[in-house]
């Protein structure tokens, strides 16, 4: 009789799950454009489907799941914020949050977006082949404004960047000899934003091309940490098949040594220090799968397999920061692939993620996610106070405004 009674209460408990409503009004918040999620959405009616969307740059959505017996979940789709934690919300929406479109840019991938306090700018860049300028947006206009600048020499594809005493550091991907009639190979470059002028601080590992430098961070001691995928070969950005493993890598500046420090990621991408340095967030982007074929540069470069590694991992930074140790993943997600990521002050990683960036804690929990109706590759923290994120990607670039603040750039 008690295992009937189990089993009875169990189903009466999975029923009452069922019948509440998935999506709820958020306190203090307006809906649809903010709501809440119960419980994670953890217990959906037993008829729901997330169909896959195997489509670079369409893949499918949290919100495109179907719950046909639950009409509150349509909301999500229609919401800018979706929160699962209620009580971490208000710290980081702030009382009026707000994500307004700034500029349609073309279907390309865009990255690379960097503050520069000095001029009051943000640069970005687009990942397109024979495209040398850098877009940057006036921020010191109203409404903000969108320009084009090129260095001198150009820079090429880079995808990755940070401000650091009055430089732009990028990580570069483009490899080629026709554009421009200049020599054009993946590595670190350095920019004056004042002056335009840039400097190659890498551009080789003992010889090889590197395949990508994709994204970097810049510890306090100096050192450049970076990501070396294999996407400029397919995507059309380097006429030279890779000739390296993916993995990432320190680059001493000051000495010129560069050093392996991971390669057991399938396809390293986003890169970020905690605020103290004891831990390394680095993402894996594997299920955006590079065709290698040294004899033939496909027209579509890359597709998606929505089983494939989509992962952020934390790894512990050793004291002397040369080791990287006890790597685990934390977050995979709930969408496309990890691939832009920044930590805000207060240690939470933000992480570009599909149609949308995800708000997650230390620990990889997510906590609530901002919808964009475009693909979010980045963002960056703008503003004397490091108060906005701007969001750049496929097709669009967008300003948010919440309670978040970003760390403060040296």
């Amino acid at each position: 009789m008690k295992s009937i009674f189990l089993q009875a209460a169990s189903l009466v408990s999975i029923t009452a799950a069922q019948a509440s409503s998935l999506v709820t009004p958020c306190e203090g918040y307006s809906t649809p454009d903010v709501v809440c999620i119960d419980r994670y959405g953890s217990v959906m009616p037993g008829n729901f489907i997330r169909r896959v969307r195997n489509v670079m740059g369409d893949a499918d959505t949290y919100g495109s799941t179907s719950v046909p017996d639950d009409p509150s979940f349509s909301d999500v789709a229609n919401a800018t914020f979706v929160v699962w934690d209620r009580q971490a919300a208000p710290g980081i929406l702030g009382k009026e949050p707000q994500l307004e479109f700034m500029f349609e840019i073309p279907m390309q991938p865009h990255e690379a977006p960097v503050y520069v306090p000095t001029t009051n700018e943000l640069y970005f860049t687009r990942l397109q082949k024979d495209y040398l300028p850098q877009l940057v947006v006036n921020l010191a206009a109203e409404p903000p404004t969108l320009s084009e600048k090129t260095a001198n020499p150009p820079i090429y594809a880079p995808s990755g960047s940070r401000y650091r005493n009055g430089s732009i550091i990028f990580c570069s991907g483009g490899l080629n000899d026709t554009v421009d009639g200049k020599h054009y190979r993946p590595g670190i470059i350095k920019l004056d934003p004042r002056s335009g002028k840039s400097e190659t601080l890498l551009n080789n590992y003992y010889g090889y091309f590197f395949n990508m430098c994709d994204d970097l961070d810049i510890d306090s001691d100096g050192n450049i940490w970076f990501t070396d995928p294999q996407y400029s070969w397919p995507d059309q950005t380097s006429i030279v098949a890779p000739q390296l493993g993916t993995a990432s890598y320190k680059f001493n500046p000051e000495t010129g040594v560069v050093q392996i420090v991971e390669d057991t990621l399938v396809q390293p991408n986003g890169i970020n220090f905690s605020p103290d340095e004891k831990t390394l967030y680095l993402s894996d982007t594997g299920s955006a799968i590079a065709i290698i074929d040294e004899n033939v540069q496909p027209v579509i470069p890359l597709f998606y397999n929505s089983t494939g590694k989509r992962t952020l991992y934390a790894f512990d930074v050793t004291p002397d920061k040369r080791t990287l140790l006890n790597k685990r993943p934390i977050y995979h997600a709930l969408e496309y692939a990890v691939d832009g990521l920044k930590v805000a002050e207060n240690g939470m990683v933000i992480t570009a993620t599909g149609r949308g960036v995800d708000v997650l804690d230390k620990y990889g929990v997510p906590l609530l996610r901002v919808q964009t109706n475009f693909t979010a590759m980045n963002m960056q923290w703008v503003g004397p106070n490091y108060d906005e994120l701007w969001i750049v990607g496929i097709g669009g670039v967008a300003r948010l405004k919440w309670g978040l603040t970003g760390p403060r750039v040296h």
